[in-house]
């Protein structure tokens, strides 16, 4: 069996789309190292989908804990890395929370910290239809975000489409109803196979539907 082409994935998609959960299957399936995104403890964030005017702050802390996560976690080797989150996927959120003038200012911030760390070679975005992600929000119960709607998540749609469209890095596009988690074992073979192939810079979509039927 050949070995996977790449070296870290990261794994995308709107609010609720199930991109932390498949990034620990992933990396306990395939034995990588887990890079998940921290928010807990930014207040700010909280206040914010409070209704109180804290988008800048909320952003700035963004930046400043993600840049200081990615120094430890990439202090050591790692051979293989599933994340849950492509940290300059940050700019979606400030490019529709803020104003022109912070937007440009979180922008350099984030450019200047991030630009010594790694960037991922891999990215794979779950989409997910807007109905599931409202249901999935309030399904996992966090009180902050309980105040998110349907414009919001559809406006970070739009933001993310436009977002795919500039990365570097090949994107691969997977219907999060095809996540079949209840099959393990195919799911990590779909999988190991996806990360065996070769991809352009172009965005692609997968079946993997069609690969967890194929595979033995």
């Amino acid at each position: 069996m050949s070995e996977i082409n790449y070296k870290y994935i990261a794994i995308e998609g709107n609010i609720g789309a199930g991109k932390t959960t498949l990034a620990k299957f992933l990396s306990a399936q395939l034995n990588g190292s887990l890079l998940l995104e921290e928010f807990e403890d930014n207040q700010f964030l909280k206040a914010f989908y409070s209704g109180e005017d804290f988008a800048l702050h909320a952003e700035l802390q963004f930046v400043l804990d993600r840049s200081k996560q990615m120094a430890e976690f990439f202090n050591n080797s790692r051979k293989l890395i599933f994340s849950d989150y492509v940290p300059q996927k940050s700019l979606i959120f400030s490019k529709i929370n803020l104003n022109e003038k912070e937007f440009e200012s979180v922008k350099t911030l984030t450019n200047l910290l991030y630009k010594p760390f790694q960037e991922p070679d891999l990215v794979i975005f779950i989409d997910r239809d807007v109905e599931e992600l409202i249901e999935n929000i309030c399904k996992r119960g966090r009180v902050f975000e309980q105040s998110i709607d349907e414009k919001y998540i559809k406006s970070l749609m739009n933001g993310y489409d436009q977002w795919l469209k500039e990365l570097k890095q090949p994107v691969l596009r997977i219907k999060a109803k095809q996540i079949d988690m209840s099959k393990p074992i195919k799911l990590s073979q779909a999988f190991s196979s996806i990360l065996r192939g070769n991809y352009s810079k172009n965005e692609i979509d997968i079946n993997l539907y069609q690969l967890m039927k194929s595979v033995k």
